[in-house]
């Protein structure tokens, strides 16, 4: 085995790195970019002065230890170069249809699927707190209630988190929820009963300004619950037909200064429930900030264990970035979820896909690419980019097809329509 210029006689590393970093004593700390080679993500690694200097620096083969501490040890200063998008093109007709909206509903909000429909049926909700039903194939549009918008005047954004109006709608589209993302209030409504509050939301204000309201609507044995932050560190669910809390609990008393069984130090964030409603996803994040997406089942938090979205059996937290949450996130089938964001913090996180099991938390692959909103089919993942929709196998990586101009931010379960709403027209795809 020959010596390498790092001075070890070992088995060279597939990435390279400048003269500077080579034989760079263990006790001193060193900061890198990586250089992308065009070949998938494989990186070399410059110092600061290479990698600010542009050009293409001279690079030297060291040994895999040499490689493995600078990526597990060094700071990571950024990425250089593109990474490789794999190819595959695949026919998909991907026919865009429009139908402007009633000028009278004003400015629309917020767009949101009702997915149990018997056919392509969308809730809106507009700037006034009007919830209308679309029915396009029918070309109608129906009032169906009002609810009262709750003003924070008081909060604060955080970084460019800014306060917004955001409606959830049950699968069956009898129950919808008007909450403020980055904000701390909410409300339940019976569209069935002409939009009465069933439940009035309150999420807290301890940094309620760096998440989504965390809510999601699922079904158990045919029955619609809503899953909800009740404090910052807390989630429960209750009955949306009547505001019934399903998930009582409270934490044991303690000594003084102690913390009590099943404390939770976590942030709840944005909430998905995957298409079969078997498992929820949160990301959400701790303390110091550091975003951590993680699952649970959400049967066995109904069925027994009141603390399984705390500490429960089922619960897994997948991996840790540091100041980055709020990112692309998407349940592939009940077993998959797609997390976006390829690093270790937000001032160096290259757009692409990290591919987790729910069960087991184990990641499976990792491709560069995908950004914007994400939406599945359990078959393919679909990216919502500035420059319209690229559809992607999140298996492999491929990307197989693109819709120039077509920008969804929802996703229809029963139609498998992708849609949004674009100055007063409904846009709608059904990619087959």
């Amino acid at each position: 085995m020959l010596t390498l210029p790092c001075g070890h006689p070992a088995d060279a590393a597939t990435s390279r790195v400048c003269s500077h970093l080579v034989g760079v004593p263990e006790d001193r700390e060193v900061a890198c970019f990586r250089l992308l080679t065009g070949r998938g993500l494989a990186f070399d690694l410059v110092c600061r002065e290479c990698g600010e200097a542009g050009g293409s620096p001279a690079l030297v083969v060291v040994c895999e230890g040499c490689v493995d501490r600078l990526v597990e040890d060094g700071e990571l200063l950024g990425w250089r170069g593109e990474p490789e998008i794999l190819q595959r093109p695949e026919p998909l007709d991907a026919t865009v249809s429009d139908w402007p909206l009633p000028v009278s509903l004003g400015q629309v909000i917020d767009l949101a699927p009702v997915d149990d429909a018997d056919g392509s049926r969308w809730l809106v909700l507009t700037a006034d707190g009007t919830i209308v039903a679309l029915d396009p194939d029918d070309d109608r549009a129906t009032v169906l209630a009002t609810v009262e918008l709750v003003d924070e005047p008081g909060q604060q954004p955080w970084l460019d988190r800014r306060l917004r109006r955001r409606l959830h709608v049950s699968g069956c589209g009898r129950f919808a929820a008007v909450v403020n993302d980055f904000g701390r209030y909410g409300r339940v409504v019976d569209l069935g009963r002409g939009g009465v509050v069933t439940l009035a939301l309150d999420g807290g204000d301890y940094h309620a300004n760096t998440v989504p309201f965390a809510l999601a609507f699922a079904r158990v044995d045919g029955r619609p619950v809503v899953v909800h932050r009740t404090r910052w560190n807390r989630l429960d669910v209750s009955d949306p037909a009547t505001g019934e809390l399903l998930t009582a609990r409270e934490p044991e008393t303690t000594s003084e200064g102690e913390r009590p069984a099943h404390h939770l130090d976590y942030f709840h964030g944005r909430l998905l429930c995957s298409p079969g409603g078997r498992v929820l996803a949160d990301d959400g994040w701790v303390w110091h900030p550091v975003g951590v997406p993680s699952v649970w089942a959400l049967r066995p938090w109904l069925d027994g264990n009141v603390w399984e979205s705390e500490d429960g059996p089922t619960r897994r937290t997948l991996c840790q970035r540091d100041y980055f949450w709020n990112g692309p996130l998407c349940f592939v089938g009940d077993t998959l979820l797609a997390v976006g964001g390829l690093g270790d913090d937000d001032e160096t996180m290259l757009p692409g896909v990290r591919l987790f099991d729910v069960a087991s938390g184990r990641e499976l692959t990792t491709f560069a690419g995908p950004a914007g909103a994400w939406f599945s089919d359990g078959r393919r993942l679909y990216s919502a980019h500035p420059d319209g929709l690229h559809v992607w196998d999140p298996l492999t990586g491929h990307r197989t097809a693109t819709v120039p101009g077509f920008v969804p931010t929802c996703r229809h379960r029963g139609t498998g329509e992708l849609a949004a709403v674009t100055d007063g027209v409904l846009r709608r795809c059904r990619p087959a």
